[in-house]
């Protein structure tokens, strides 16, 4: 069995305290990380251009790069399988950009709860913009807009969940190459102040759809079908460990605590047959740029709790 909690390691700078809470209020965790064999993968997101979850899932398809392509290429096809098979599939998805004391930044499509709705109303709007610029609108998919883009487009790709934890100023891209794209972006902008969509947001006091990302570039021919089902993922810490709001993700612990059970129960329930013996566990927990890998080989009552030696996991979580 294998699951994934997203934005479970918090950085150094916080390790030593969000650990102290997680022994008290965490017991689960706490077992399963004193028990577990640890496996450090890195993954700096300056080379990545991704999130070390969505490193992850790009190893999860084995990605073949083609040369100087980083693996957030990747990701607009994964996100986008009925892609064609040996075209470059690139992804637009939804974003507010706004200002705060700390610069220019984004929230991403699922910060904002961008609905399927609000998404079919601004592509349809959108279509005779693009128009009248390089990029043609091709689909509009449940994970954004798929994107046709002149030939030579070389925009380095980085992935709208990235951009989310970034000051806009350092990612935005300010070469003559993209003109094209930052006035594309403005023109939405424009056109959508008084959208229908944004109206009704006004009214809700919810954040404006006014622009969107632009990434991928690979195509699913470089990709691999997994071999092994996806893990189940357990994201309730993401958003607040992105935002650093770290009272609110300890306080998030207990749902992932129970979440973790529910899922354990169920898997043990479901493979063990009446076998006192479990499964094999593996918890992939990810953070700004590792992930880690623990593994639990197969042992009577997963869930009770443990024999073997005790591992000193604040080791690897202070890293």
């Amino acid at each position: 069995m294998e699951l994934i909690i997203s934005g479970a390691l918090p950085p150094h700078s916080v390790a030593g305290e969000t650990a102290v809470h997680l022994e008290k209020t965490a017991t689960l965790l706490r077992r399963l990380f004193e028990y577990a064999t640890p496996h450090i993968h890195p993954a700096d997101p300056d080379q990545t251009g991704c999130t070390p979850y969505e490193a992850w899932l790009v190893q999860h398809y084995q990605f073949a790069p083609a040369p100087g392509q980083a693996p957030c290429a990747a990701l607009a096809p994964i996100l986008v399988p009925e892609a064609q098979n040996t075209e470059p599939v690139w992804l637009f998805q939804l974003a507010h950009f706004g200002l705060s004391n700390s610069g220019a930044h984004m929230l991403t499509a699922s910060d904002i709860a961008v609905t399927e709705q609000e998404s079919l109303a601004l592509y349809e709007s959108a279509v005779d913009i693009f128009t009248d610029t390089p990029f043609t609108l091709t689909g509009h998919t449940r994970q954004g807009w798929t994107v046709a883009v002149p030939d030579g487009f070389n925009l380095p790709s980085l992935s709208p969940t990235l951009i989310a934890s970034a000051d806009l100023a350092h990612v935005w891209p300010q070469e003559d190459a993209f003109k094209p794209l930052r006035r594309l972006l403005s023109e939405l902008q424009i056109a959508w102040h008084h959208h229908p969509v944004n109206e009704v947001r006004r009214d809700r006091q919810m954040p404006l759809i006014n622009g969107g990302w632009l990434f991928g570039g690979a195509t699913p021919a470089q990709l691999t079908a997994p071999s092994t089902t996806m893990p189940i993922v357990i994201r309730e810490l993401e958003a607040a460990h992105r935002q650093r709001q770290w009272g609110h993700w300890l306080a998030l612990l207990p749902a992932v605590e129970q979440t973790l059970t529910l899922e354990l129960a169920a898997a043990l329930k479901t493979q063990s047959g009446g076998n006192p013996v479990t499964m094999p566990v593996s918890l992939i927990l990810t953070g700004d740029d590792r992930w880690i890998t623990l593994t639990l080989e197969p042992t009577p009552a997963l869930l009770k709790w443990l024999p073997g030696q005790r591992k000193q996991w604040k080791q690897w979580w202070s890293q």
